[in-house]
Order: structure tokens, then C-alpha cells, then sequence
């Protein structure tokens, strides 16, 4: 198992867990390049750090530049900032799932992607349908190890403000100190927590695909 000179690419660095995982993969000495693809410049002048501008619905734009060793998928939408079911679906389904396979096509072994506590493609909610479709989708193109880590609420502050998903943490704070046994899982988790998680199961081989929250917290201590 290859644990030193790694490559990350990082889709999404620009949001609360991506941004996270950027700086984090940027100060492990198990990684010596972490290259993002976004449509925006990202200051970062890190050493370690190159950024492509790219359009990741069009692999045209970044198929030169998405080459590595792990890929980590922390792209997202909320309904509120993308109410059309259709680009919805494009978001939180089609996108990942293109940037899956010209990985995959690149040699590129390992993908870790961001998805939801009650990822279900037969769900009845739209946010944990979309979820559950693209962990289906990109776990049957054939990654030699592909993941999905499944947060609870996540807490941190955003740049952009989400009014409900505030108020939803300041009663979740009241809830979480209740939530015990099987139902620990659905306790607020930090972006450090799982943006550290993320690169522990990428560097380690985790034996399980899907990681919910809970267990995203233990990983996240864990010695690599």
C-alpha cells in the first residue's frame, strides 16, 4: 500500500468540508501534490497546491489535469440555492459521476466522495435519492476501492448563509447530547472531522464503502 509521494484531486475545495480537506491534504507529508478542479481561481499558493479552472461537467476542461492517486468528491447543492429538480439532479448525481469516470479513465484507483447520512436511491427524499443514485452509479464503475462517507448534520460556518440549516444546528446542539446508542450517528459533525476521515480511509483501504457518520468520528482519530 502506497502511503507516501501521493496525489490527491480535490472537486468542491471551494465549500465548508472541501476547503477543509484542502488545507488538511496540503500539510500531510503523505501527499506531495493536491490539485483541485474548479470553476473559480482558488488563492492558494501553497507549494503542494496546483489549481485547474475547469467546467467538471465538460471533461474536456479538466481530463489533462485529473490524475493521481485519490480522488476526493466534495461537490453539493441545497434546494434552496438550486430549486429546479432537473439541475438539482445534475449537481448532486451527474457531475460526480462524470468526474468518476474520467478518473477512472486517467488510472486514477481510489475515489472518496462526500454523501448523506440515509443515502437511498429509492428514497422518497429528493437530496437522499440523488445521494443514494450516485453512490450506486460511481460503486459500479469499477474503482479498485471507491468510498462514500455519510455526515450527519455538518457544523462549521459557511460563507453563504443558509437561514434554515442555522436555525436546524442551534436546536441539533439542544438534540445531540440526547442522542445515545444507535442513535449517536445522527449527532452534528465537524468538516475537520470528516475531511480528516476522508484521508485516513483513502490512505488505509477501509474494508466498508459506505462510513456513516459515528464511525467517520473514530476514523478520524485514527493512527495512520
Amino acid at each position: 500500500m502506497k502511503n507516501e509521494g501521493l496525489t490527491a484531486v480535490v472537486t468542491g475545495a471551494t465549500g465548508l468540508v472541501g476547503s477543509t480537506l484542502l488545507a488538511q491534504l496540503l500539510g500531510d507529508s503523505r501527499y506531495d501534490v493536491v490539485i483541485t478542479l474548479s470553476r473559480k481561481r482558488i488563492p492558494d499558493s501553497h507549494p503542494k497546491h496546483h489549481n485547474h479552472l475547469a467546467d467538471l461537467f465538460d471533461p474536456t476542461t479538466y481530463s489533462g489535469q485529473l490524475k493521481g492517486d485519490h480522488l476526493f468528491i466534495c461537490t453539493g447543492t441545497t434546494k434552496a440555492d438550486t430549486p429546479d429538480n432537473e439541475e438539482y439532479y445534475r449537481i448532486e448525481h451527474d457531475l460526480p459521476l462524470t468526474v468518476s469516470q474520467t478518473a477512472l479513465k486517467n488510472g486514477v484507483k481510489t475515489v472518496v466522495a462526500i454523501s448523506a447520512l440515509g443515502a437511498d436511491p429509492e428514497s422518497r427524499f429528493s437530496y437522499n435519492r440523488g445521494k443514494g443514485a450516485m453512490e450506486r452509479d460511481i460503486a459500479d464503475l469499477g474503482f479498485k476501492h471507491a468510498y462514500f462517507v455519510q455526515p450527519a448534520l455538518i457544523g462549521g460556518e459557511r460563507e453563504e448563509k443558509r437561514t434554515f440549516e442555522n436555525l436546524f444546528k442551534s436546536v441539533q446542539k439542544l438534540i445531540d447530547p440526547l442522542l445515545m446508542g444507535r442513535l449517536k450517528k445522527y449527532r452534528t459533525i465537524h468538516p475537520y472531522t470528516i475531511a480528516q476521515a476522508m484521508i485516513n480511509i483513502a490512505v488505509n483501504d477501509y474494508p466498508e464503502t459506505r462510513i456513516e457518520s459515528d464511525k467517520l468520528k473514530v476514523l478520524a482519530t485514527m493512527e495512520s
